[in-house]
């Protein structure tokens, strides 16, 4: 399991993601690691992409051919819809050739830039919640899927919070309602805005609730699935604003025999 977490905003974009894998080998006790790169960026397209779910690329762990994905077959003039098209295509002709059904496969992939300025968020996933799994695909889910007016797309990137979550985002969901409440309250007593502001507000305060919910695990007694070792970025049209991304290390690159990776 994982949480990664993924804003868009009149600031811009802000990508945040755990480091936790749970590696899984019949017959042996489940281990969770923390050296997985879930949350990267592409310059040359200013493109930024999360990652979550089942973690086996091939002969790769899924960051490792992430990165490759972005240095070599991502260019300056391709669009983030193009990306998430190409990156859902070129995924599903490996993990159709591992021979297990698409319900042990489910994975997906936050995918954000910009266009015409304003940034965009979408989802390259193998289904809905409410129907069975499928290959992966991609979902226009901001702002194109809400069918928003250009007008109202503005008015929510500058008031509310626009923001895809996924891993553990049954326990993130709650503590994002609660914080927003606790906010409201701090605005109201005290005239403290939580978060300001600023770009680097918004990426601090989803990466306080992040760990804020990596703490939570081992003191209910569960398994520590997400890591407070944290990969995040933060970017505007003009590029990368900040590089908080962990490094990818070549001794996690091959997924071992036998051995599946969950992000």
């Amino acid at each position: 399991m994982t949480l990664v977490v993924s804003d868009i905003s009149t600031h811009g974009i802000v990508m945040v993601g755990d480091s936790a894998v749970t590696c899984r080998k019949p017959g042996q006790p489940e281990e969770v690691v923390s050296n997985a790169v879930k949350v990267q960026y592409c310059p040359n397209a200013n493109i930024g992409i999360a990652m979550w779910g089942y973690a086996n690329a091939g002969s790769k762990r899924l960051d490792h051919w992430v990165a490759s994905f972005l240095e070599n077959d991502v260019g300056a003039s391709d669009t983030v819809e193009g990306v998430g098209e190409r990156l859902a295509r070129k995924l599903n002709l490996i993990l159709s050739r591992s021979g297990k059904k698409w319900k042990d496969l489910v994975c997906g992939f936050h995918v954000a830039g910009f266009r015409e300025g304003l940034p965009c968020l979408y989802h390259v996933h193998c289904g809905h919640d409410n129907e069975p799994a499928h290959e992966l695909s991609l979902h226009k889910d901001f702002p194109d899927d809400q069918k928003w007016s250009e007008y109202f797309f503005n008015y929510l990137l500058q008031h509310s919070f626009i923001h895809l979550r996924n891993g553990y985002h049954p326990l993130f969901g709650p503590l994002f309602d609660n914080i927003l409440e606790y906010s409201k309250a701090l605005r109201a007593n005290f005239n403290i805005s939580f978060p300001t502001k600023t770009l680097q507000a918004r990426l601090d305060f989803y990466k306080l609730l992040v760990k804020f919910v990596a703490g939570v695990l081992p003191i209910s007694g569960l398994a520590p699935r997400v890591s407070d070792k944290l990969s995040s970025i933060a970017f505007t049209p003009d590029g990368l604003e900040i590089n908080e991304m962990l490094p990818l290390t070549h001794k996690n690159k091959h997924a071992k025999a036998g051995l599946t990776n969950y992000f």
